[in-house]
């Protein structure tokens, strides 16, 4: 029998729907194919099993590290390529992976190109470990975000190998799938880390994660309660135990963004660390903010500008918004020095990378020439629904409601276009029929959006006169006269009362 090269090394659970899928984008990539099944009843084992792959059941333990290091543990080649059923491996990746494995001595590791569908069209990247020689000095820790990246270092350094930094990409569909299980995995998560933080309350890698969560999912009360405890577990950790971790950086700049007290007093925290913390993008984007906060223009845009470069540099890991966010810093910097087409082009770019990022959007319609900022917003508008209903609300932000119908009356057969359409129509006093499917908590929360879009917008009769004609929605949405008198001098119009 010929020595086998590779071995793909998976956890999974319920994943017959993606596997077919899955297992087409790594045919002939292989050879073996180890997964830990953690309690499939749909199938899922048959199919690995049908395709040539060795199954390990390996009951679920609340641990993902533990789950990862039964398939390593049963893995005979001496590669490792770790996947997950929602991700499709590229012909260009794939040829790339089996060159290093049948023929680069001196690589210990490398890391592929994770790209993430966004939608609205776009997609994010990050450049994530995913391949290593077989050694019982590898194996995953942490129960959830569980990670090989230590013993990987360690490895490389002892050996005197390299970290290679492959082409082609892996492709993530989990996307979709993380919208409609998303209360579930946000708890899920917390649970898990709640967990190791239990069994290890120093574990600072466990307190970034949590910080990350809260960040993620916006949740500001969870952020605010797992802030301090990060803090005094980031200042206690030893330096040596900082300096290799890429994330310590990241760990540093969320901390700063939530401590109390002045900018100025943050910003004075976050450089303390730097010294003990390797500075990644997120925290020159977190240095460039409070910089800029605090007045110190020429070093935030410097700041700013270094983000934006370590973005593409395949060694930092993850990238932040793909330089959606530096370049939004820039380009508020350039409109305060009153540089308003490059400020204008600056948000172009981010809105290019992001297509639905607000703060982009509404730039562009802000700091180009009307005309300017119409063409552009109504082209990125037809990149999809969602980015037609983000990019109507950036020209109503700005006071062209014209040009927001015209964007949304394009195709109204989609109830957030519909939505919008109607909402813009009575701002301009116009009559549109349209049939509107949304429930009412959707419903709800798009009005809000749109409602603060109106007020935004640097044209008073537009409110005044929606305020007269918005009688028409007080049955469908009642909370909305007490919003109107919270935010009006004046006396709120019989028509809501």
């Amino acid at each position: 029998m010929s020595e086998r090269l590779l071995s793909l090394c998976m956890i999974i659970r319920d994943e017959a729907a993606m596997l077919p899928g899955f297992l087409a984008s790594v045919a002939g990539l292989w050879d073996e194919l180890v997964v830990a099944d953690t309690g499939s009843t749909d199938g899922s084992a048959a199919l690995v099993r049908a395709a040539g792959g060795h199954v390990v059941d390996f009951p679920w333990v609340d641990d993902f590290a533990a789950a990862r290091n039964a398939s390593l543990g049963a893995a005979t080649g001496r590669w490792i390529l770790f996947l997950d059923a929602d991700e499709r491996v590229d012909a260009e990746l794939a040829a790339a992976v089996r060159a290093l494995v049948a023929g680069d001595d001196r690589a210990g590791a490398a890391t592929v190109v994770m790209r993430n569908a966004l939608p609205g069209g776009g997609h994010s990247e990050a450049r994530l470990l995913r391949l290593f020689r077989n050694t019982p000095a590898i194996r995953f820790r942490h129960r959830v975000h569980e990670d090989v990246a230590d013993d990987v270092a360690t490895f490389l350094g002892t050996r005197r190998l390299a970290m290679r930094h492959l082409p082609g990409g892996v492709d993530h569909l989990g996307y979709a799938r993380a919208v409609a299980s998303s209360r579930n995995k946000k708890d899920r998560d917390l649970r898990l880390l709640r967990l190791a933080l239990a069994d290890d309350p120093h574990d600072l890698y466990c307190r970034f994660k949590l910080l990350e969560l809260a960040r993620f999912w916006d949740d500001r009360a969870l952020w605010e309660a797992e802030a301090g405890a990060a803090r005094e577990a980031f200042e206690s950790a030893p330096a040596a135990m900082l300096a290799d971790r890429a994330w310590a950086g990241d760990c540093a700049a969320l901390i700063a963004q939530l401590l109390p007290g002045s900018p100025r007093e943050a910003l004075e925290w976050l450089e303390r660390q730097a010294p003990r913390a390797p500075a990644g993008p997120a925290w020159h984007l977190r240095h460039g903010a409070l910089l800029e906060a605090c007045g110190r223009l020429a070093e935030a845009e410097q700041a700013y500008a270094r983000c934006l470069q370590l973005t593409g540099d395949p060694t930092r890991g993850t990238s932040i918004g793909q330089g959606t966010r530096p370049l939004l810093g820039l380009c508020r910097l350039a409109a305060r020095r009153g540089r308003l087409d490059n400020a204008s082009e600056l948000a172009r770019r981010a809105a290019g990378l992001d297509p639905l990022d607000g703060e982009a959007l509404l730039a562009v319609a802000a700091f180009a020439p009307l005309p300017e900022a119409t063409a552009f917003l109504t082209a990125h508008a037809r990149r999809g629904d969602d980015v037609a209903v983000a990019s109507a609300q950036a020209l109503l932000s700005v006071g062209a409601p014209e040009a927001a119908l015209a964007v949304l009356a394009e195709r109204l057969d989609a109830p957030r276009r519909a939505l919008g359409a109607a909402f813009v129509a009575l701002v301009l006093g116009a009559e549109l029929d349209v049939t509107i499917n949304l429930d009412g908590a959707e419903a709800d929360a798009e009005m809000r959006v749109w409602l603060q879009a109106l007020w935004n917008a640097p044209r008073a009769g537009l409110r005044d006169g929606f305020v007269e004609r918005a009688g028409a929605l007080a049955d469908a949405f009642p909370w909305m006269a007490t919003w109107i008198a919270g935010r009006r001098p004046d006396p709120v119009s019989p028509s809501l009362r």
